[in-house]
């Protein structure tokens, strides 16, 4: 039989690596029930996604209960799900930050967050296209170009040389907000 819990605890079990909930029966309306409590119920998830949710008083679980157990098949926070979805779209948010958004579009994918890290442990800024760049080409440094009209030169600077501009050339698949 399906039945509608709230979630008061979530927690990876050590031994078996799966998410445990205790639950709180609700009845048909959403409110506290008569008082029946499940201490383990395992939460399934789709293959490829883990989700450790914020517990709140508004956490619910959809579960399944096979005898004295109940396997927990959804969860939701009734008060922070997203309700602004483009027909189409499908939507990956954080449990604990339903602002943090990646947006799956038909004709793109809009990711938002105040940062984002493009690889595990990125630590380098991404120049856009029109940002300014500052290059310092540090004393002697050796440069080998071709002067027309008179052929292949060797220089070597003799103090810093300061070089700004603006970047001209960018990605056409990856966009940044100015």
């Amino acid at each position: 039989m399906l039945s509608l819990w709230q979630i008061t605890r979530a927690l990876f079990e050590g031994d078996s690596r799966l998410l445990v909930a205790q639950l709180l029966s609700l009845d048909d309306a959403g409110a506290p029930a008569d008082g029946l409590t499940v201490d383990e119920a395992v939460v399934y998830q789709p293959l490829g996604l883990a989700v450790r949710p914020l517990v709140t008083r508004s956490l619910r679980a959809l579960g399944f209960e096979h005898g004295d157990e109940v396997a927990v098949l959804k969860m939701w926070d009734k008060l922070a799900s997203p309700t602004n979805l483009e027909a189409g779209e499908t939507r990956l948010y954080a449990a604990g930050a339903i602002t943090r958004v990646v947006r799956l579009l038909s004709a793109r994918i809009d990711i938002e967050a105040p940062e984002i890290r493009l690889g595990e442990g990125a630590t380098k800024g991404v120049a856009r296209l029109g940002d300014d760049v500052q290059v310092t080409i540090p004393t002697g440094t050796q440069f080998t170009m071709t002067i027309p009209g008179v052929g292949t030169v060797t220089a070597t600077t003799t103090a810093d040389v300061d070089c700004s501009g603006e970047v001209t050339t960018a990605s056409a698949k990856v966009k940044a907000v100015d």
